[in-house]
């Protein structure tokens, strides 16, 4: 079965999440091999920049995993099919739990993904992913502790 334009892009926004989810950043990067994520605090581009920075700054537990759950929600998409071209805007809700730290679930992240696809002979993929934090909890389980930086979360809000 074909998919759809709106569900070959859904799924690459879904794709990234599961992957984000268990730590697979070489499949994260895989979906970047042409494109770029723009997050706070930094620039992650190609397949291996997109896989270097997210292992240097994501703690991975010993499950494999970083014992989140990044929850896509009410996705916006434009798709421009003639010129090969799509965004989308989509809220974004991180729930953690760190049972060996003693962390209850919580959410630890809102924010948005602003996104812009390209399609190239017949495949979409990402071009560029910005990540907007617009509330942030407790995100010491999460990012690794020299990458965490107030500023560049507190600048979002504005």
């Amino acid at each position: 079965m074909t998919m759809t334009n709106e569900q070959q892009i859904l799924n690459l926004i879904g794709q990234y999440t599961f992957y984000v989810d268990q730590a697979r950043f070489d499949k994260v990067g895989e979906l970047f091999a042409n494109g770029k994520i723009i997050s706070p605090g930094s620039t992650m581009e190609g397949k291996d920049g997109v896989a270097r920075q997210l292992d240097k700054n994501l703690q991975v537990y010993s499950d494999g995993t970083l014992r989140t759950a990044h929850i896509t929600t009410n996705t916006v998409l434009e798709i421009q099919e003639e010129k090969n071209n799509a965004t989308a805007v989509s809220y974004l809700t991180i729930f953690q739990k760190d049972v060996d730290r003693d962390f209850p679930l919580q959410a630890i992240a809102i924010g948005r993904y602003h996104d812009a696809f390209t399609r190239t002979d017949g495949k979409w993929h990402f071009s560029v992913r910005e990540l907007i934090i617009t509330l942030a909890g407790d995100l010491s389980h999460h990012a690794k502790p020299a990458t965490i930086d107030p500023n560049t979360i507190e600048q979002n809000r504005k």
